[in-house]
């Protein structure tokens, strides 16, 4: 457990190194490893070859230790900049540990498996100084299971959104665009699913589609009248 005089801080700036460093002198001087764990992924360049070498000798030493608190609640983790910022967790598990989990490390990408649990009720999140990439593709997740995940107050805080091999139809899209929790939302990955020119001619015109910044649609049913409607939103960030 990180102390709250120093957590708080890295949580509030996320971006920002200087109060992982600070943190990574304390640790140091109280011979803590961790210390030169973070001081070692938050350096320029710190994929070298020697640097790489004692990351991971570090981390396969102490990994149990330094993911105690997430171990129980997440099916993998990863470091980076000396923090838990990527993990894999189901939806039953998100939706009961989101809010200690996200007050405890500064994750950023969450990776979601869809056991069938009811999207909507992902908390708020009023804490969170960042926001979130949500990815829950493959999962046949459905438009029963997107509309739902459409009315969770956790998707105000997403700005990206995988749901490539979900079995989306246009209907699902429409639950998307028409959402209010979509404020954040820059990055949607639509591909390999059905959706067709019906459903893209309503979203171009929403204002979802103005916001987007990215957009996957390969390996879908839209027609090149359709990918042409999207570039004219889209521009360079359309994939197709």
């Amino acid at each position: 457990m990180h102390p709250t005089r120093f957590l708080q801080t890295i949580l509030t700036r996320p971006d920002d190194d200087e109060p992982r460093l600070l943190y990574a002198d304390w640790l140091s001087e109280a011979g803590n490893p961790l210390g030169e764990f973070i001081r070692l992924q938050c350096q320029p360049g710190h994929c070298g070859p020697e640097k790489s070498n004692r990351e991971r000798a570090l981390l396969s030493q102490h990994r149990s230790q330094w993911t105690q608190a997430i171990r129980e609640i997440a099916h993998w983790c990863a470091f980076q900049r000396g923090f838990v910022e990527e993990i894999a967790i189901t939806d039953v598990n998100l939706i009961k540990h989101a809010v200690r989990l996200l007050q405890s490390a500064p994750v950023r990408d969450i990776h979601m498996s869809n056991h069938g649990a009811r999207l909507d009720v992902l908390p708020a999140l009023p804490f969170l100084q960042h926001t979130l990439f949500l990815d829950i593709s493959a999962q046949g997740l459905g438009d029963e299971g997107l509309e739902s995940l459409t009315d969770a107050p956790m998707l105000t805080h997403v700005h990206g959104l995988n749901l490539g091999s979900c079995c989306i139809t246009d209907q699902g899209l429409e639950a998307l665009y028409d959402s209010t929790n979509t404020g954040n939302l820059r990055e949607l990955y639509l591909n390999d699913n059905p959706i067709t020119d019906d459903g893209i001619r309503q979203f171009v015109m929403s204002p979802l589609a103005e916001q987007i910044t990215r957009l996957d649609v390969r390996h879908t049913r839209i027609s090149h009248d359709g990918i042409e409607a999207l570039e004219h939103v889209v521009g360079e960030g359309l994939l197709h």
